[in-house]
């Protein structure tokens, strides 16, 4: 499953699982209600299997008992011969027998003298000489099951001959039976069940509706049942009905009896197969359900993955605002947050980064530039020197009176604007430390801010001051600051040429010391604002500005180890930050400690 989504593997084990829970579970369900079928089956034949041994000994000791019984009752006759066959017949049936069964009587020879059906002699001896009953079969008619109790009769001696004494003589037999058929066996043990008698291998009777079931196919169930499992219960199909089958052997004399005893079980198994069906239909329904809730499952467990994956890939490109999946309580929520915070915490210090890599090129872009122009402005001192001293003595050696005098007094102007210029170029790059000292910030915001209020007032601009009363001073060149603070002032000024607000503020922290100059005016572009340090780049319109202001103050902060931040936005304003490190201001005021103990010592030696 290497090559599934994930929302296909839960899927797929959660069909799997529910299939290999339902769908045996059903078919052992399904097997446990056939299994109840036959086991009903089977016992309800056994018990009619040992109704029907127990009624078949039952019958065969009546037989027995009335054979005796009718013994006795004949043994008075006098003629056992054909000619005493009519007084045997009326004999045999007493008028107060009930017993409509078959009743016979013969000779001693075992011939048949009356009766209700013609047995052979040789069937009548053989049945005589075994105990119990015997199985017999007749001229006509099914087969029957018959007693028989011989006759004897006690004959004297001859007269006069008084040394002999009585002897029994048999005189006769006398029959006491019952046809065998399966609808009287049925009957008489009260049996549910469809029967088939054999006598031997034949068929004599059957209770199994003709109609549905013919003779061919009663002999091939008895012979199909014979070959397969005889004596053992098993499922038949015969005409449209199914049974179970179990063969019962009766105990007699003569041919053997056989019954095939056959339980219809159809309902049932209709009734086991509607259970069945219903199950299936239940089970099923829940594979459906189930499955229906492995997709609930998948889905649930598969969007936020497949989310927080899409937002991995976007964050890998650089995007952190992919979203998120809902917040929830569960581990996929938890781990939504977690990954939250973790992007959150990547995209802040990526921030931060490429804000530090930025302002790194930017300075490294303005100290190169700045160290160019020192160089620049160190090589063309030079030779602006020279020319000034040649136009000096021109004018020295000149006529007063010459009209060509005035362009000479012109270039000498330019010369000494030029001379002003790569000063300033070279000052933004001379280290500041020599002439550093503790300084006041807001004494020298006030002083520039005083020395600005004219032209200020002039503009139609308000000044608000908010200078900290606890702030510490710096270690910092005053005339460079001064400078910087001159030229943001300035740039406020001009910025705000139809009048405005001017803020300026100080304050502290634990780092650094800072001035904020803002302003109300128009604020800076944002194409613009990363141009605003460069040396030359002006926004003023004409020649007012020559774009060396910004370019000088962030040398000069730059110098002392800090730095200029902006805030602008067209129609907004500007905010300029100056920051200066508090780091030199804690030297500056270990020394100054050190110095002011030294002076004493001095003193005092």
């Amino acid at each position: 499953m290497r090559g599934f989504s994930l929302r296909a593997k839960v899927f797929v084990l959660f069909a799997g699982a529910a299939l290999l829970i339902v769908v045996p579970t059903l078919l052992l369900i399904a097997s446990a209600v056939k299994r109840k079928v036959y086991a009903d089956a089977t016992r309800e034949l056994a018990l009619a299997d040992s109704s029907l041994q127990n009624a078949w000994a039952l019958r065969g000791d009546a037989l027995v008992q009335r054979a005796e019984v009718k013994k006795f009752t004949l043994a008075e006759v006098e003629s056992w011969t054909p000619r005493g066959a009519g007084v045997l017949a009326r004999q045999l049936r007493a008028p107060d027998d009930d017993d409509k069964g078959i009743l016979l009587a013969a000779d001693s020879a075992f011939r048949l003298l009356a009766g209700s059906v013609r047995v052979d002699s040789a069937a009548l001896r053989a049945a005589a000489a075994v105990p119990g009953t015997s199985v017999v079969l007749p001229d006509s008619g099914p087969p029957v099951r018959i007693a028989v109790a011989e006759v004897w009769r006690t004959v004297p001696p001859p007269e006069g001959d008084s040394t002999a004494s009585d002897t029994l003589v048999r005189v006769g037999a006398v029959g006491v039976g019952s046809r065998i058929s399966a609808g009287s066996l049925q009957k008489e043990n009260a049996l549910t069940s469809e029967l088939v008698v054999l006598v031997g291998d034949s068929i004599v009777g059957s209770t199994l509706p003709p109609r549905a079931v013919s003779p061919a196919e009663q002999a091939a169930a008895v012979r199909g049942y014979r070959e397969n499992a005889p004596g053992r219960p098993q499922p038949l199909a015969l005409g449209g009905q199914t049974y179970f089958a179990r063969r019962a052997r009766l105990d007699a004399a003569g041919p053997p009896v056989t019954v095939l005893m056959f339980r219809p079980i159809r309902e049932e198994l209709q009734i086991a197969q509607g259970i069945a069906r219903s199950l299936f239909g239940i089970g099923f329904a829940a594979l459906a359900l189930a499955l229906l809730l492995a997709a609930v499952v998948a889905r649930i467990v598969a969007r936020p993955a497949q989310a927080l994956a899409q937002a991995s890939k976007r964050m890998a490109q650089g995007d952190f605002e992919a979203p998120l999946p809902r917040p929830s309580g569960d581990e996929i929520g938890q781990l939504a947050r977690a990954f939250g915070e973790m992007r959150r915490a990547i995209g802040e210090r990526e921030a931060r980064l490429r804000s530090a890599q930025a302002e790194m090129i930017h300075r490294e872009k303005l100290a190169a530039m700045g160290r160019l122009v020192a160089q620049l402005s160190h090589e063309i001192n030079n030779p602006i020197y020279n020319i000034q001293n040649c136009l000096e003595a021109l004018e020295r050696r000149g006529d007063p009176e010459d009209p060509n005098r005035e362009f000479l007094t012109l270039a000498q102007e330019e010369l000494r604007r030029m001379a002003s210029l790569t000063r300033r170029l070279l000052d933004q790059s001379r280290p500041q430390s020599d002439a550093s000292s503790l300084l006041d910030l807001n004494r020298l915001a006030a002083r520039v801010l005083t020395l600005a209020a004219p032209e200020l007032e002039a503009r139609g601009v308000r000044v608000r001051s908010s200078l900290a009363p606890d702030l510490p001073r710096v270690v910092a060149h005053p005339e460079a600051i001064h400078e910087v603070l001159a030229n943001l002032v300035a740039n406020a000024r001009d910025a705000m040429p139809e009048g405005g607000e001017l803020r300026v503020a100080t304050r502290a922290d634990g780092e650094a010391v800072e001035v904020v100059v803002e302003d109300t005016g128009a604020g800076i572009s944002e194409k613009d604002l990363p141009h605003i340090f460069e040396a030359f780049y002006t926004t003023k319109p004409g020649v007012t500005g020559i774009g060396l202001g910004l370019f000088v103050s962030e040398g000069i902060i730059r110098g002392h180890r800090g730095r200029i931040d902006v805030q602008s936005a067209p129609g907004q304003g500007s905010r300029f930050t100056v920051r200066l490190p508090r780091e030199t201001l804690d030297e500056a005021l270990s020394d100054a400690a050190e110095g002011e103990a030294a002076e004493p010592a001095a003193a005092a030696d």
